[in-house]
């Protein structure tokens, strides 16, 4: 890790032991008639503006981890181009999908997450924390090879930026390929733990198999209305009011379990979807749900706050291999189409995820006005 990596994360960073970081990053998968697998993301984050960028990777790319106090740890040649989503101009990958198709997707997990110890005379074999999702994007191309991998490879944290950043960097992943396998990633007293993404669904804290057994409170939660002979009971009318009364009980607030729980059913209720357009139609639909506006998520005192709100959303069309986005500043959905990039070159190319930060309104009053500058 570079020298500016370490200075400017440790800027932002350092206020993490005065606030509690606020985060409610929200991810999902849907699949089609065909197979195919649709991946959907929300990136919340409120402590500062991430200045996150897309960034293009080459394949063939030299890098070396950083492990901190001048100690090197494992060298890699990227087998794959990748492009992914970074934080601050810096190569801290949050969000990314490598030429095969395989998605890595990095969420908070605070509390719970716990990196492995350094430990002398394995740093060939060692990765910092900050770098495992680069390194998985370069040198995977399903989940099964990063299943067998991650038990031979030691993560860390960095102490020299987690020194920097004032609290730990406490992250799980969700890694999806080609096929629509997923698995979630969480690194939990020091122990590696890969679990089946068998529902699809990721949040943040506590661990992925605590949300699944957590759905078991829900279990009565359906998209049906009830039945009119179940609406009345002693004489005395039970009818609903309106549309929903099955999903009654659904946890409409913003932690983690409860997103969780709500992605859960957005996913499974979801009607047969035809194809892949289909499932990006949808997905932007579900994403709408999470998007957290500025103000309703706070952490601190009344005169001392950070925000917790949706910075950008991610959809990933892996049969196509093609990596779509949109930011709190432009709605608009923006597209790269992997399978149409070389990712030949000797350093990484990075573009804005927006040209102008300002929403594209597309004005359509010259469609009722004609030539001369009357109503048609």
């Amino acid at each position: 890790m570079n020298k500016k990596f370490v200075v400017l994360l440790g800027i932002v960073f350092l206020s993490l032991s005065l606030i509690t970081p606020v985060e409610a990053c929200t991810s999902f998968l849907l699949k089609t008639k065909d197979g195919s697998t649709v991946y959907g993301r929300t990136l919340e984050w409120g402590m500062f503006d991430l200045k996150s960028s897309l960034v293009m990777v080459p394949r063939n790319l030299s890098n070396v981890s950083d492990l901190g106090g001048g100690r090197k740890g494992i060298a890699w040649k990227n087998k794959y181009g990748y492009v992914a989503i970074n934080a601050l101009d810096l190569p801290l990958y949050m969000d990314g999908m490598n030429e095969t198709g395989l998605i890595v997707g990095e969420l908070y997990m605070p509390g719970f997450s716990e990196f492995q110890s350094f430990k002398a005379g394995e740093e060939s074999s060692t990765v910092s924390d900050v770098e495992l999702s680069g390194y998985i994007l370069a040198q995977f191309a399903t989940v099964e090879e990063v299943r067998s991998a991650l038990p031979k490879l030691r993560v860390i944290s960095n102490p020299q930026t987690e020194k920097s950043f004032g609290a730990p960097v406490t992250l799980h992943l969700v890694v999806t390929d080609n096929s629509g396998s997923s698995v979630v990633i969480e690194y939990l007293k020091g122990q590696l733990h890969i679990y089946d993404n068998t529902v699809g669904v990721m949040t943040n804290s506590p661990s992925y198999d605590w949300h699944i057994l957590n759905l078991r409170n829900y279990a009565r939660l359906t998209p049906y209305a009830p039945a009119p002979g179940d609406t009345e009971a002693a004489g005395v009318n039970f009818t609903p009011f309106g549309g929903g009364a099955g999903m009654s009980g659904l946890p409409g607030d913003f932690t983690p379990p409860s997103r969780f729980v709500r992605a859960f059913f957005y996913v499974q209720s979801s009607l047969p979807l035809d194809d892949v357009d289909a499932a990006i139609n949808q997905a932007s639909r579900i994403i709408n749900n999470f998007d957290i506006p500025k103000g309703i998520l706070r952490e601190g005192t009344s005169d001392n706050f950070q925000l917790g709100y949706t910075q950008w959303s991610v959809i990933g069309d892996i049969k196509n291999k093609r990596y779509y986005w949109w930011t709190e500043w432009n709605r608009q959905m923006r597209m790269v189409d992997l399978s149409k990039i070389s990712f030949e070159g000797s350093k990484p190319v990075v573009i804005a995820l927006d040209k102008v930060r300002a929403q594209n309104i597309e004005d359509r009053t010259g469609d009722f006005v004609s030539r001369d500058g009357k109503t048609n």
